[in-house]
């Protein structure tokens, strides 16, 4: 097993799951609506991809290039 000396902070997955949590904390507060935003359908589509992001930032496990 090949250990990855990466800092947590310079992985890009920790960075786009962070951006896409201030997003969504973004779009949950209504931001994005008063930008003139749909909140409906497109909200929901944002979310889900966001969402998605998230999720794979903190399944990712940047100490082991062999694995997710």
């Amino acid at each position: 097993m090949d250990t990855v000396k990466q800092s947590r902070w310079s992985s890009k997955v920790l960075w786009a799951s962070i951006i896409a949590q201030v997003l969504v904390i973004l779009q949950l507060t209504g931001t994005f609506a008063k930008m003139g935003l749909d909140p409906g359908y497109i909200g929901n589509v944002i979310a889900a991809i966001l969402q998605l992001l998230v999720t794979v930032g903190v399944l990712n496990n940047p100490s082991d290039s062999a694995n997710f």
